[in-house]
């Protein structure tokens, strides 16, 4: 495969075959219920963590088969770019292995992880699809990006500008990522942690908004990453392409953005976790990324910590740690709000899932990324807490853990808990959790600890280097 790929993208949107959007989406849907029948794909709402290789084995296989038979569809052209297996195995085959992200003494290196491995794996924090005030986004930041077990960061997004209401494609949608890529910058600096990664800057929804956040001096460094989006399901635009083309022109990480929506044109459980792993095969073949977001959701409620959504996670991490080279991670999208035991027990159950799956952690969206400012340094040091204690666990201990956590919330689904803003729960001028938020903290943390996870050394294990792939 020619390394510079993207002309060839581009004939291939303009020549290739022509399809209405409607049409594509019936056949996509139709052809990944017939994978799923064909490849013997079956949710268990028993078993969240399956230990079965050729399952995952056989989802790879039925994602594959989605991508080669359906393509990419290009909405700007509203034609579909095909590709040969011998491009897609080659495009899959070269993709990274290990990256490194950040610079200097903050920088860190992400491998592509095992099932049941003992790498420890890296842990993005930040307001992961939740907004944020323009009063307070400055302090999350630095909230997060002070958390000595916090990796790296995510700028997370802003709708406002000095007050005003940023609009796509407008001045102030440029003036608006200007200001947020140089908070984050800040944060990172002011946490100590000047080299530290930013993984994205959330504001902006056009490529020119994404090319503003590019200043080395300032904003985002070559270092630094921006997300690039699967348009749900299997689809992209010029808009996305053109944002990989000037990415890889500054020598930016970019990052594979992916959300499937179980109860959408995937069907369930099964049809998600197929349009999931053709997911990564687009971002590996046509965005060229550096590692994945894997960030599948609920068409109703947006999050992925009930029974399905853990099932996603932990099956399509082991098809793609078992099957390719790539980096993959998670996006948690909770349902309960800040502040809450509830909002803890599913990061638990989600991160447990994750690392056992060759799973990174990239942070998590509380409220289904519906509330303003609910989002902390705190989960994020429980997040990796568990993730580092989960290493070298079986599949079967995992799953027997992430169904006891599924105990503690599964129930409130349906109203869930909606918890309280950063500004209640942090003392804002030590930048410190307060009493509240720190008391259900240490409770949740006590009662896993007494389930079996060694929340205490865990992490000491991976900070000393002794956790070993």
């Amino acid at each position: 495969m020619q390394s510079n790929w993207l002309p060839v993208l581009v004939e291939r949107s303009e020549s290739g075959p022509y399809m209405k959007e409607s049409e594509y989406d019936l056949a996509l849907s139709r052809k990944t219920r017939e994978l799923v029948k064909k490849h013997g794909l079956k949710f268990d709402p028993q078993v969240l963590v399956p230990a079965d290789d050729d399952l995952a084995d056989r989802l790879y296989q039925a994602g594959l088969e989605l991508f080669l038979e359906m393509g990419v569809y290009n909405q700007s052209t509203e034609r579909r770019m095909l590709f040969s297996r011998e491009e897609v195995e080659a495009g899959v085959g070269t993709a990274p292995h290990t990256i490194t992200v950040g610079m200097d003494k903050d920088a860190v290196v992400m491998r592509h992880l095992e099932v049941e491995g003992r790498a420890p794996c890296a842990v993005h924090s930040g307001p992961t699809g939740t907004p944020t005030s323009e009063q307070y986004h400055p302090l999350i930041l630095l909230a997060c990006a002070q958390e000595p077990l916090v990796d790296c960061l995510g700028a997370g997004s802003v709708s406002t500008y000095n007050g005003r209401q940023v609009i796509p494609g407008s001045p102030t949608e440029i003036l608006a990522v200007r200001k947020q890529a140089a908070v984050a910058r800040d944060a990172v600096r002011l946490a100590g942690r000047p080299g530290m990664h930013i993984n994205d800057v959330a504001v902006p929804l056009t490529c020119a908004g994404k090319m503003a956040a590019f200043d080395p001096i300032a904003g985002l460094r070559p270092c630094d990453g921006l997300l690039v989006s699967i348009l749900p399901e299997l689809k992209t635009s010029y808009d996305q392409i053109s944002r990989v083309a000037f990415q890889q022109s500054v020598g930016m990480h970019t990052v594979n953005l992916m959300t499937p929506l179980h109860g959408g044109l995937g069907g369930g459980a099964e049809g998600t976790a197929v349009v999931t792993i053709a997911s990564h095969i687009l971002g590996a073949l046509c965005y060229k990324v550096s590692y994945h977001d894997m960030g599948h959701m609920s068409l109703n409620w947006s999050h992925n910590t009930g029974r399905m959504g853990l099932w996603i996670y932990s099956l399509a991490g082991q098809a793609i740690a078992r099957n390719t080279p790539m980096i993959t991670t998670n996006a948690i999208y909770t349902r309960s709000g800040l502040g809450t035991p509830e909002l803890l027990w599913e990061v638990a159950a989600c991160a447990i899932a994750c690392t056992v799956s060759g799973v990174h952690q990239m942070g998590i969206g509380t409220t289904g990324g519906h509330k303003t400012d609910h989002t902390s340094g705190l989960e994020a040091r429980f997040n990796a807490e568990v993730a580092h204690a989960a290493l070298g666990m079986t599949r079967q201990q995992a799953n027997a853990l992430a169904l006891e956590c599924l105990a503690h919330y599964e129930s409130s689904f349906k109203d869930p808990v909606p918890g309280r803003t950063f500004s209640e729960l942090y003392n804002l001028e030590t930048l410190e959790p307060g009493n509240a938020w720190l008391d259900v903290y240490h409770q949740v943390r006590q009662e896993l600890i007494k389930l079996g996870l060694d929340m205490n050394a865990g992490w000491k294990k991976v900070r000393h280097g002794n956790c070993t792939a």
